[in-house]
């Protein structure tokens, strides 16, 4: 687990911990994916892609004038236009229509298939090239041939099919402009009709000349009277009324107004057959006109109709491409290659993310700020049930189990000072199932080893097991002497391990935790203290019952055993705190079940991985039989060496010893 920011900062030697931890599973992933993926690719049916190019124009080409009657559909410069070409090109129809010209169906990869044109129109994507008038046209296929075949075939269908539609649009307009045509041509000979009937009934030679006579006429009888009027006024002058003269020019005078007005008449009558005649004339010009533009338009439809005309043109027609488009087996396997390793180091980073579990000597310092004793192998087929294991150290002594054991005595005695060494040991974990007894048992066979006189309690009075262990009767154990029902030479059974005693937990009491509670344990322990070297004692778990904490501050140091990649940080450390409330001493933590080479292959290295003859070496001196073993002095090897540095806030054991004195040595097994 990578440490918290709040403990210690987060190296990269963390990260590089993380990685050589999930090592297995990073390689498992390594090999499997690349497998997977190099037997997809080398199984699956190579696909080829072939590709068309056809260029778009904004307009067709101006043959005719004919965009004046067309619909200005086919003048496009929007990316409407464009979009809508992409869907046209793109679409079920134009793949069907291509589907029936290709004889598709005959193909036996079609055959079997539900909808064949959709099968087609799957395998053809449309790519307009960005920031131009080029469209791709890609047809992917197991059959090369087939694949150009495709390609070349859409585009021309595509360009077929836009001529087709604007060859439908001429129709179209070609019918509407004859309809028309009929229409005006009739209009127009009426309007002829009426205009020659006109004329003829007013007997209008040219209009021009008619009216340029009435209005000479009207201006010289205006003239001629002028002239009257004058002569009439200087006749008045010289003659009266009644001579002949002045008789003659007011006659001539009134005569005169007459006709001007008949005159007038006249103009006024011809102005309104003039109107009549202007109206039918400029109706006879405007059908004439119509019909003419008309005619016109009819003639370059008929003209246009008859040209293959489009916007559209191949730019490169597709070729049967010479290699296989997809599967790229190098790129796959690239890939797959680049992605197993991703998920390999994400997978092993999220499992340390979300593993809350305490698994190496790193752990038990960030998180517990313990001292780390040591760890204990998980044990294999060499001890099968309950009973081997408790015994496997004595079974046994060169065992992977044996030596861890011995390393974590050893740890317990540099732990252990020199003016008050520590005697009675307490074995407790947080939870049930963590290896309590197998621990307490080995603990107890590895001390006994060394000549030492060592007793083990069995204080589990819920869940007793050591009876079993050591083939012991139960009856006669720890409780009955609590309760003064027998005396204490009694529950010490002799074992098949020499030096070593054991005291069953005896018949299980309804009240466990009031008969630890008494007086009576404590001394207990102090006659048991003065006839053994040492004392150890399997309890049940802290965070189920209180009986541990009843003890933790009558022995002299408390072995908390955690289960590696089990017990949790937050519970171990609630443990902690409750022995640590009951006044105990906790000399160090032990790490049960693991695999050290895994979890920590540095420790494993330097405690497990010495060449032979060079494989921990021990310089004990020699003591009289049943002695304590006396520490080495200096310029002894210490059968440790210097261990890790897991962080800063780590405290105790190792940081107080390694590097400033010279260890004990670690006795031999057989001493």
């Amino acid at each position: 687990m990578l440490p918290n920011p709040e403990v210690r900062e987060v190296t990269i030697n963390d990260y590089l911990k993380v990685v050589q931890k999930r090592l297995g599973l990073i390689i498992t992933l390594l090999v499997i994916i690349p497998a997977v993926a190099a037997i997809v690719v080398f199984t699956k049916k190579p696909i080829y892609r072939s590709t068309a190019s056809i260029m778009i124009e904004r307009s067709t080409p101006r043959v005719t004038k004919f965009e004046e009657v067309t619909p200005s559909y086919y003048w496009a410069h929007s990316q409407e236009y464009y979009q809508t070409q992409y869907k046209i090109l793109s679409s079920r129809n134009l793949v069907e229509r291509i589907f029936g010209e290709l004889r598709l169906a005959k193909d036996a990869e079609f055959q079997d298939v539900q909808d064949p044109v959709g099968k087609l129109h799957n395998q053809i994507r449309i790519d307009p090239v960005k920031s131009s008038q080029i469209v791709l046209i890609h047809v992917e296929d197991t059959d090369a041939l087939r694949a150009s075949a495709v390609a070349n075939a859409l585009a021309k269908a595509y360009i077929q099919q836009d001529i087709d539609t604007r060859n439908h649009a001429t129709k179209e307009a070609a019918a509407w402009l004859e309809g028309q045509l009929s229409g005006v041509k009739n209009t127009l000979r009426e309007s002829e009709q009426a205009l020659s009937t006109y004329i003829q009934e007013n007997k209008f030679v040219t209009i021009p000349d008619v009216e340029k006579k009435t209005e000479s006429v009207l201006e010289s009888l205006k003239q001629t009277k002028n002239k009257v009027e004058a002569e009439l006024a200087e006749a008045r002058k010289r003659y009266k009324g009644k001579h002949p003269r002045m008789v003659a020019l007011e006659a001539q005078s009134e005569d005169i107004k007459k006709k001007i007005e008949e005159e007038t008449d006249n103009v006024l009558e011809l102005n309104q057959k003039l109107v009549q005649y202007n109206l039918l004339k400029k109706e006879l010009d405007s059908s004439q006109q119509l019909y003419t533009s008309i005619l016109m338009r009819a003639k370059e439809t008929d003209v246009t109709e008859k040209l293959q005309v489009s916007n559209i043109r191949i730019i490169d027609s597709a070729q049967p491409p010479k290699s296989p488009y997809k599967p790229q087996k190098a790129k796959v396997l690239l890939m797959s290659l680049l992605f197993s390793i991703l998920c390999g180091v994400g997978l092993a980073f999220l499992l340390e993310y979300l593993d809350a579990t305490i698994r190496t000597a790193d752990d038990v310092s960030l998180y517990l700020n313990l001292p780390f004793l040591g760890y204990i192998p998980s044990v294999g087929v060499e001890a099968a049930t309950d009973k081997d294991k408790s015994l496997l150290c004595f079974n046994d002594a060169k065992s992977e189990t044996s030596e861890s054991c011995r390393a974590i005595r050893t740890s317990i005695l540099f732990a252990s000072p020199e003016d008050k060494p520590i005697k009675s040991i307490l074995v407790t974990s947080a939870v049930p199932k963590e290896g309590k007894t197998f621990v307490a048992s080995s603990l107890s066979i590895i001390f006994s080893q060394l000549n030492e006189k060592v007793i083990l309690l069995d204080i589990d009075m819920r869940k007793p097991k050591m009876h079993k262990n050591f083939n012991i009767e139960q009856k006669t154990g720890l409780s009955n002497y609590l309760t003064g029902n027998i005396n204490l030479d009694e529950v010490i059974k002799q074992v098949c391990v020499p030096n070593l005693s054991v005291v069953a937990s005896g018949n299980i009491p309804p009240n466990p935790s009031e008969l630890l509670s008494s007086s009576k344990v404590r001394q207990l322990f102090d006659e048991l203290k003065d006839g053994f070297d040492k004392v150890i004692v399997d309890s049940p778990p802290v965070l189920i019952a209180s009986d541990a904490l009843l003890l933790a501050n009558i022995v002299d140091g408390v072995v908390l055993l955690v289960h590696g990649g089990k017990t949790r940080i937050d519970t171990a450390q609630q443990a902690k705190a409750k022995i640590l409330e009951a006044k105990g001493k906790i000399i160090g933590v032990v790490i049960n079940n693991v695999q050290p080479e895994k979890e920590d292959k540095y420790y494993y290295y330097h405690y497990y991985n010495y060449g032979e003859g060079e494989k921990r070496e021990r310089q004990v001196k020699k003591t009289p039989p049943g002695s304590t073993p006396q520490v080495a002095g200096p310029g002894v090897k210490s059968p440790v060496p210097s261990a890790p540095k897991p962080g800063p806030v780590k405290k105790g054991l190792f940081a107080a010893f390694m590097g400033k004195r010279n260890p004990p040595e670690k006795p031999s097994a057989n001493s």
